[in-house]
C-alpha cells in the first residue's frame, strides 16, 4: 500500500475520532468524524484543511517575483487576494503566503522561483483550519483578543493574532452568503489549537466535521 507523501501535523489526534479517511493532495485527511453531525455547521464546525499545500515568501523582492509567474498580491499589509484558484495572503509589508486550492498548481510554480538577494523562500507546515457557522464570533469571543467582527471578508481582511495562546493567521473569507474563517498556526501547536478549539465548540452546540462535509458546505 502506498503511503501518503505528505502527512499532516493533526494526524494522531485526528487518528482517535476519524470514522473515515481520504487522501487530498497526498496527505491522508478526515473525511468524516465519529459522531459527527450535519447539525455541527448551523453552530459552529471546525475542519482541517492542512492538506491545501502552501508556500511562503518574503524580501523587498518578494511581490515583483511572484507578479512575474502572473500572481496577483494584495495591494496592503494583512489582507488577502485570490490569484485564479490560489489564496495569496500579504503578512505584514513583504511577506506572504500562497496556499493552493485543490488540484492547482500555483505552490509548485512559487517554491521553483530563482533564488534572488531580494527574495526570500519560507515553506510553510501549518496547521490550517476553518471555522464555520453563526456561532464562530462566539467562539471567537471566548477564544481570542481581536474583535471578529471588524474583520471582514469583502474587504479581504486578515489578522495576526493568538488563539488560546497560539499565534495564528485568521481570513475572513466568503463562503457562499456567509462568512467562513480560515486559520494557520504553526504545524507544532495544531493539535493543541484543534483539541481546544473542539472544546469550546462542543461547549456552543458545534464540534468537528470532516472535508466530505466541508466540500458540501463549500468550505
Amino acid at each position: 500500500m502506498n503511503t501518503p507523501a505528505r502527512v499532516s501535523p493533526l494526524m494522531d489526534i485526528h487518528a482517535a475520532r476519524a470514522a473515515s479517511w481520504v487522501e487530498l493532495e497526498d496527505m491522508r485527511s478526515v473525511a468524516a468524524f465519529a459522531g459527527e453531525s450535519a447539525a455541527h455547521l448551523q453552530t459552529v464546525a471546525i475542519g482541517d484543511l492542512s492538506h491545501h499545500r502552501r508556500f511562503g515568501v518574503k524580501g523587498p523582492g518578494a511581490a515583483n517575483a511572484l507578479a512575474s509567474l502572473g500572481i496577483t498580491t494584495p495591494a496592503r499589509a494583512n489582507a488577502w487576494v485570490t490569484s485564479g484558484d490560489a489564496l495569496i495572503l500579504r503578512l505584514g509589508l513583504t511577506e506572504y503566503l500562497v496556499e493552493d486550492a485543490s488540484g492547482d498548481a500555483t505552490v509548485r510554480s512559487v517554491s521553483g522561483l530563482p533564488t534572488a538577494p531580494d527574495v526570500y523562500p519560507v515553506p510553510r507546515f501549518d496547521a490550517a483550519l476553518v471555522l464555520a457557522g453563526p456561532q464562530a464570533i462566539e467562539l471567537f469571543r471566548q477564544t481570542c483578543a481581536v474583535d471578529m467582527t471588524t474583520v471582514s471578508a469583502e474587504r479581504g481582511d486578515l489578522v495576526l493574532t493568538s488563539m488560546v495562546g497560539v499565534g495564528v493567521t485568521v481570513a475572513a473569507v466568503p463562503s457562499g452568503s456567509n462568512t467562513v474563517y480560515r486559520v494557520w498556526c504553526d504545524g507544532t501547536y495544531g493539535a493543541y489549537l484543534w483539541e481546544t478549539l473542539c472544546e469550546v465548540a462542543q461547549d456552543l452546540g458545534g464540534g468537528p466535521v470532516g472535508t466530505e462535509a466541508l466540500l458540501r458546505a463549500g468550505c
